[in-house]
């Protein structure tokens, strides 16, 4: 599995896409609340940041979450094909 696709949601979700077609909504508020040293990602201007690479998505050095913390803790969800078209496109223009 790769991360082909990484987008920041309300309320502290990141939506992940993965080259298998898999879509998972990570929940980083719960990561907030449990690790301190993830407390700045409450910055909202921050947390849009998200990147991805690898198998990690990350904001800095001190932020990042393997695809296996996500995979494990995420929430997988079925997404109409317009909205992921929408997505990979916006990928493909970075």
């Amino acid at each position: 599995m790769k991360l082909i696709n990484v987008e920041p949601k309300d309320d502290y979700i990141v939506r992940i896409y993965l080259d298998d077609d898999t879509v998972v909504d990570f929940d980083v508020k719960a990561e907030l609340e449990r690790i301190p040293c993830y407390k700045s990602l409450y910055d909202n201007e921050l947390f849009k940041t998200v990147k991805f690479k690898n198998k990690r998505i990350y904001w800095n050095d001190q932020c990042d979450f393997h695809l296996d913390q996500i995979l494990e803790r995420g929430r997988f969800v079925n997404i109409d094909a317009k909205e992921e078209q929408a997505a990979v496109s916006k990928q493909a223009q970075h």
